[in-house]
């Protein structure tokens, strides 16, 4: 694969959102505005900053309001339910969580559209297939939210053991005296944080057709809309709305698309203000 073939997907990635979010929570913040979608109305067009000229710069802010409005809640002085903390389990500030977790939603909107205009040209399964013969891992382990489950017409594991431990526990769950990883084909397993797809050693998705097609593009799982490039901004910590601020932007260097775009994905990164993260999956 060349650069020439992700056109679509580097022309997004050259107009990051954070950079107009920034002015606009700086404007919302300092100005005299009972909503965010006023400021945005009333930013002008085009817009031209140190790395992108954005030719319709409010469209692009409406399309991510839904994340602004959290500023609203801030300016009033409304108490804010989800807390973020930092490395040291410190609660951080309002003004930085909110803005973390603006930045988060924003972003994970904005990948979803990058990685998927980036995949289409790839036609790889890389995402799709367990361990091949020769890797360390034993699986890979496709997180689901419980309705997603049912596009899966497969064996399921839902009980007492399984609810009681995680995929990735030291020694692993128990299926008739072996390691659940250890058989034939995909399976579901229901763990103590939900619901996952368990591919075990050169398996494949049960979604995948024969020519390697999805059969369930269409309503595939959450998970799967978001190879390669990740937002990191925050990491949830297990506990019901907290999260670590990590200011990060993760890309996974088994990707294609990853491997022959790492200059403009560190472009992206530095214009949204993020350390950058690359690392492989599979060994």
């Amino acid at each position: 694969m060349e650069k020439k073939d992700f056109q679509a997907g580097i022309a997004l990635l050259g107009r990051p959102a954070l950079p107009l979010v920034s002015m606009v929570r700086f404007l919302y913040l300092t100005g005299d505005f009972a909503t965010v979608a006023e400021v945005i109305d009333e930013m002008p067009e085009p817009i031209e900053t140190g790395y992108a000229l954005y030719e319709h710069p409010r469209a692009l802010l409406h399309s991510h309001h839904k994340h602004l409005v959290l500023l609203e809640a801030l300016k009033t002085g409304d108490p804010q339910q989800e807390q973020v903390i930092d490395d040291s389990g410190e609660v951080l500030d309002g003004m930085t969580a909110v803005t973390a977790l603006i930045s988060q939603r924003v972003m994970e909107n904005e990948l979803e559209s990058v990685n998927s205009a980036l995949c289409g040209p790839c036609g790889c399964r890389l995402c799709c297939v367990g361990p091949e013969s020769g890797m360390q891992q034993e699986f890979f382990e496709i997180p689901l939210q419980d309705v997603e489950a049912d596009l899966f017409p497969i064996d399921r594991h839902d009980d007492a053991d399984s609810r009681s431990c995680l995929a990735m526990d030291d020694p692993p769950l128990q299926l008739n005296g072996i390691p659940f990883y250890k058989q034939t084909d995909p399976e579901l397993f229901h763990w103590q944080n939900g619901w996952s797809l368990i591919l075990p050693r050169e398996s494949s998705c049960p979604g995948l057709t024969e020519n390697g097609r999805c059969r369930v593009y269409a309503d595939r799982p959450l998970v799967c809309r978001k190879p390669q490039i990740f937002s990191y901004i925050l990491e949830q910590t297990g506990h019901t709305d907290q999260y670590r601020l990590r200011s990060s932007l993760l890309a996974i260097t088994d990707c294609p698309y990853v491997q022959v775009l790492q200059d403009e994905i560190a472009a992206y990164a530095a214009a949204c203000e993020l350390e950058l993260v690359f690392k492989g999956n599979k060994q």
